[in-house]
């Protein structure tokens, strides 16, 4: 999975949830620019944040990369 369609399944989620960036941000612990940076697909999260990223928005992280 490119880093672009990851980001692209990350926002549509979060959005699903009604979260904005920086909401989803404080509550997985990270800053909102990491999670644009993610969404945008300049880069791949590391695991540790994708998994806490899947669990905030209540999704396994296979459901996430089968995209």
């Amino acid at each position: 999975m490119t880093p672009k369609i990851l980001g692209e399944r990350i926002r549509e989620l979060r959005e699903k949830k009604g979260f904005t960036q920086r909401e989803l941000a404080m509550r997985v612990g990270l800053s909102d620019k990491s999670i644009s940076l993610y969404e945008k697909g300049v880069s791949y999260p590391p695991i540790r944040n994708l998994l806490v990223i899947c669990k905030e928005l209540e999704i396994s992280i296979g459901e996430i990369l089968e995209h």
